[in-house]
């Protein structure tokens, strides 16, 4: 059955962690005449995906964003995205790509050639926002590809990884599930990889870290560009461009993006360097 999310940003009071998230919603109350009347409130609950700490409080469900008010143990509060629902059951076992790095390569390699192309009058970094969401879209395709694909075909994989990660070792199978189908856990683990954000890189950063032993950055150069970006890449896909107050960003020139897409190459090709031993 298809749930009703919303995805969140927040920041731990306790640890102080940057939590990205989807969280189940209560459904808008469709049956309202005017989009006004269709917001809903409902009891909200949280936790933390570094300290696990627990908070609950109240939120309001708009269609264009959710609100959160939370008081225990601790007070404060954030906004979500718009609400949606999960893609139909049948979209989350599509089929990764054969060869993600050449895909990866590829599609870098052309997003490049159209930095600095034409945008409209009103906006000069238009186009070359979309080439920026583009290139890290295509890093996410990678890192999510790369690691479903390992998982299936790579037994050592998954034992580091359902060893090492937390919430990976909590899939279960019963007995009668595994004799119905012996696959029935990698497929499980498969499931929750696909769920993953892969723009969340303190998350994914662990996720290769147990499953390949490697680091996911060569080091702290591509750390510092890429983690940024990312904060930047919220703006562009959910706010146009503009941040928290409404005002456009201008820093997607032709130098910064072009140095944003060859960072994700090196750490595309970093990764396949690393992992090529197993």
């Amino acid at each position: 059955m298809q749930q009703f999310k919303s995805h969140i940003d927040w920041t731990c009071p306790n640890c102080g962690h940057a939590n990205h998230q989807h969280v189940v919603m209560p459904e808008l109350n469709f049956a309202a005449e005017k989009s006004s009347d269709m917001s809903v409130q409902d009891q909200a609950d949280i936790e933390c995906d570094v300290c696990h700490s627990h908070f609950t409080g109240e939120v309001w469900v708009h269609p264009d964003h959710t609100s959160f008010d939370f008081n225990d143990p601790v007070q404060f509060s954030f906004t979500g995205d718009m609400p949606f629902y999960d893609p139909p059951e049948e979209d989350e076992f599509y089929e990764p790509a054969d060869d993600p790095y050449s895909v990866a390569m590829e599609a870098l390699k052309q997003l490049h050639t159209m930095v600095g192309s034409a945008s409209p009058a009103n906006d000069a970094q238009f186009t070359n926002r979309l080439i920026f969401a583009g290139a890290v879209s295509c890093m996410e395709a990678y890192l999510g590809d790369t690691l479903i694909n390992a998982v299936q075909a790579e037994t050592d994989v998954r034992t580091r990884l359902v060893s090492s990660n937390r919430a990976m070792g909590e899939i279960t199978a019963t007995a009668a599930e595994i004799t119905a189908d012996p696959d029935v856990v990698t497929k499980r683990i498969q499931r929750e990889l696909r769920k993953v954000l892969y723009h969340s890189l303190e998350k994914v950063t662990a996720l290769y870290r147990d499953a390949f032993r490697i680091n996911l950055m060569p080091s702290k150069v591509e750390r510092d560009v890429l983690f940024p970006a990312m904060v930047l890449r919220h703006h562009c896909v959910h706010r146009n461009g503009r941040d928290e107050n409404g005002t456009r960003l201008t820093v997607f020139t032709d130098g910064y993006v072009r140095s944003v897409i060859a960072t994700i190459g090196k750490v595309v090709t970093h990764i396949e360097d690393k992992r090529r031993p197993f």
